[in-house]
């Protein structure tokens, strides 16, 4: 796939996740604010239910009221008389203390009687300056309802006190009771035949079970059939009518004086989603009205209670907010996967570039090794062969001399025998020995260079040195070289085998005698110290020394100071490995104080077994 084609498909997942993020969000919303909606109208029916009974329980406390006083046969007679102007006061007193009495213990504001033209002849508020006494309130619907024989019911703004109450009524009719109509004539009249003589109220107030509702901190109200507010936990919102008021309604209202003359303003406004707008813009002013028809009377009351939209709208926000934060989180874990996924790509990537460049590395590595110990070899194999090369050359030299004097000593000594000379004879004899005995040690030099080791077994340490300092003494006395050596006469046992240890002594000892060339005073110290487990040999000269930058190269191979011709630099790379294989240590330093030159100290193994048969010279050489 194409960079171009693959950025495109990247926006394109890009936008529909932002398309599907949003969509996400725009559900979440509107599923919290549904869920928050049924969760606060099942909150609010309950509320309702609750604030309707106790409505309904405190007027029902005194619908049974005003038809008792009704049938009470003081207020019968009381309205019965004729004329009823003519009610002499002492009645009227007596009344007016019994409706007291009955308001005081009920719980009723007032409870008051009107005659049948609607003027108020009796009340409980009597002693007091707004007493109702002499007040008509034909005009009001609770008067004419009972006047037409049923129980009336209203609520109404009183037009003597100016305070509001819940009205209800009964008519006061004659019953079985004797009325006097004309002069000597009596009549008879039962409640269902005659009309009303007046009519009993009692009001109520409400403002205690408002009270209520406010200090709950709710919003509730209760509204009449008009849509009017009578009573709400905001007193602001009170005579406030709910949709609409027509004419019709306006005319009546203000024919029965429900309100006294105060002004009726619409509460609020309807809105398209059913929630109310009430006094203003804001969501702080919208409410969703939850109603329930109250049962009491026949008034058509109605129980409202507000919802407010601006927790709904919270609570959606703050789902949304939360929605938000897991999709962020989820983003956020998924760029963090992604990314975390591309390291790991990346670092495999980079682990299988360097093993590939390891493994191609390593093939190279082990082209070039092969290489170079295939070069080692053949370096090795020209050096043995110019090693063998100068030693043929040497042997061939130095066999060819001691030949001729044998072959001239042969002859001489024939001749001798030949004249009777014996004695002169032997003394050829002799010379002739001699040179065998060197031709002897010339083979024997030979063959040790040819020899190769065996296994591990006790070697004393002081007869092979002996045997090499032999095999060197020519060149020792040649050179001129001063010997130091161990003093010990017992053997000194290693654990090794002749050769090698044959090896590694002619090595060292050959490179201190290098050493040792161009010194005035050449000094060869050899010794030999024990310990526990090992066998410490020490083999010093007093030559110049070692180059410090050089210690460390000296037991690599084909690493020599000496002039070119002069060696391959094998010796100690031998020797190394010698010591190596018999499980000991070596190394070179330069010696301190006064004394120059070169030390190698050499560790190895102690060996402890003493009864074994040592090699003799006749061993070395045949």
């Amino acid at each position: 796939m194409s960079p171009v084609r693959r950025r495109r498909l990247r926006r394109l997942a890009a936008l529909a996740g932002g398309f599907a993020t949003v969509a996400l969000l725009w559900w979440v919303w509107h599923w919290q604010f549904d869920n928050a909606l049924r969760e606060a109208q099942r909150h609010a029916d309950t509320r309702l239910a609750l604030y309707t009974s106790s409505l309904e329980g405190a007027l029902e406390r005194f619908a049974y009221l005003p038809d008792l006083l009704a049938r009470q046969p003081l207020i019968r007679s009381a309205l019965g008389r004729q004329p009823q102007d003519t009610l002499n006061a002492a009645m009227i007193r007596r009344i007016n203390a019994h409706l007291a009495r009955v308001a005081a213990s009920s719980g009723a504001e007032a409870i008051y009687m009107m005659n049948a033209r609607g003027l108020t002849v009796a009340a409980s508020n009597a002693a007091r300056e707004d007493s109702f006494i002499g007040q008509r309130y034909d005009y009001r619907p609770y008067f004419r309802q009972a006047m037409r024989g049923g129980q009336g019911e209203f609520f109404a703004v009183g037009s003597t006190t100016g305070r509001p109450g819940y009205f209800v009524s009964a008519p006061v009719t004659a019953g079985d009771v004797s009325v006097s109509v004309t002069a000597g004539e009596t009549a008879s009249r039962g409640a269902s035949a005659a009309p009303p003589l007046g009519v009993v109220a009692v009001k109520v107030s409400l403002e205690s079970l408002q009270a209520d509702w406010r200090q709950a901190g709710e919003k509730v109200m209760l509204s009449d059939a008009n849509g009017v507010v009578i009573l709400s936990s905001r007193a602001d919102w009170r005579y406030r009518y709910m949709g609409g008021l027509d004419a019709e309604a306006l005319g009546e209202i203000r024919a029965q004086r429900q309100f006294n003359g105060t002004e009726l303003r619409a509460l609020g406004e309807r809105l398209g989603d059913g929630s109310l707008l009430i006094d203003g813009n804001g969501v702080g002013k919208r409410f969703f009205t939850v109603t329930a028809d109250s049962t009491a009377g026949g008034l058509g009351w109605r129980m409202h209670y507000l919802v407010p939209v601006r927790p709904l709208y919270a609570r959606a926000r703050n789902a949304v907010l939360v929605a938000g934060a897991l999709c962020l989180a989820l983003l956020l874990l998924g760029l963090w996967l992604r990314e975390r996924q591309q390291r790991l790509w990346l670092r495999e990537r980079e682990a299988r570039l360097m093993r590939d460049a390891n493994e191609r590395l390593e093939s190279r590595v082990e082209a070039r090794t092969r290489e170079l110990e295939s070069a080692q070899a053949e370096l090795v194999q020209s050096g043995k062969l110019a090693a063998l090369g100068t030693m043929a050359a040497g042997i061939a030299h130095e066999l060819n001399q001691p030949l001729a004097g044998i072959r001239t000593y042969a002859a001489s000594g024939a001749r001798l025998l030949e004249r009777g000379r014996p004695e002169s004879a032997q003394d050829n004899f002799q010379r002739i020995q001699a040179l065998s005995e060197r031709l002897a040690t010339l083979i024997r030099q030979l063959k040790l260079f040819a020899r190769k080791g065996g296994a591990r077994e006790p070697i004393d340490l002081l007869a092979r040195l002996d045997f090499v300092l032999e095999l060197l003494d020519e060149r020792i006395v040649r050179q001129g070289v001063e010997l130091e050596l161990p003093e010990s006469v017992q053997p000194v046992w290693v654990a090794g085998d002749s050769v090698r240890i044959e090896q590694l002594l002619t090595n060292l000892l050959r490179n201190a005698l290098d050493a040792l060339r161009e010194v005035a005073a050449p000094r060869l110290s050899v010794d030999v110290a024990l310990s526990d487990t090992r066998v410490v040999l020490t083999v010093a000269d007093n030559g110049s020394g070692i180059d410090e930058a050089l210690i460390g190269q000296l037991f690599d191979p084909f690493f020599t100071t000496k002039e070119v011709g002069d060696g391959l630099g094998l010796g100690l790379f031998i020797a190394y490995g010698i010591v190596q294989d018999l499980a000991g240590r070596i190394r070179a330093e330069n010696r301190t104080g006064a004394q120059s030159g070169a030390v190698f100290i050499v560790e190895l193994p102690r060996a402890f077994e003493t009864r074994r048969r040592q090699p003799s010279e006749e061993d070395s050489v045949t």
